[in-house]
């Protein structure tokens, strides 16, 4: 592997995902998307706004993940709420050779935590190699009250850039992963590489 540089991956997403900004003014985002989410769906004036609080609540977290270089929220109907938040994470793989690459990328992306259940990983086929999509639930809560919330990671390792990316996001409730989790599929298959000729 050379030294780390950041991979220049591109996803191909439909109206279901908002481009979210990871910096900048996500009030001014929230309002720009908003008035244009209006215009294609005929909002009133009122929804509009609501919608444009909404979807800056969501932003203000978005630009929390201080580790992702792209952040995509899937908003598949504006009379729902936001479905998922996905980040996208390099990860230094510098100086790892084609073989630690992966065991390198799979310790950072499954530190050490107890899991309920041992990680499913799936081969993804995608135009920017193979990705490897890891599944894993987590019991939350104390007591009686207790959730199960399923993360989900794909993980892609590109030798020539030194680095990793990690796809990632997180349903609260197992419902919405079963439901979510094939647009999220779709997303990672559609990943490339934008290299310059």
């Amino acid at each position: 592997m050379s030294g780390f540089t950041l991979p220049p991956l591109v996803v191909d997403h439909d109206q279901r995902w908002l481009d979210v900004p990871l910096r900048g003014d996500v009030r001014q985002w929230a309002t720009s998307t908003a008035r244009d989410i209006a215009g294609r769906v005929g909002l009133k004036r009122r929804q509009e706004r609501r919608l444009a609080g909404i979807l800056e609540g969501a932003g203000e977290i978005a630009q929390r993940a201080t580790d992702a270089s792209m952040g995509l929220l899937l908003f598949p109907d504006v009379w729902e709420p936001v479905r998922a938040f996905v980040r996208f994470c390099p990860v230094d793989l510098a100086g790892a050779d084609g073989d630690a690459a992966w065991p390198a990328l799979r310790d950072w992306l499954l530190p050490d935590e107890p899991w309920e259940e041992p990680a499913e990983i799936t081969e993804i086929a995608t135009r920017a190699g193979t990705c490897r999509r890891a599944r894993f639930r987590r019991i939350t809560g104390e007591g009686s009250v207790r959730a199960v919330e399923e993360q989900l990671a794909y993980a892609w390792v590109f030798p020539r850039y030194g680095a990793g990316v990690i796809m990632a996001s997180a349903f609260p409730k197992l419902e919405d992963a079963g439901r979510w989790r094939p647009a999220l599929d779709e997303l990672a298959a559609s990943a490339q590489l934008e290299e310059q000729a």
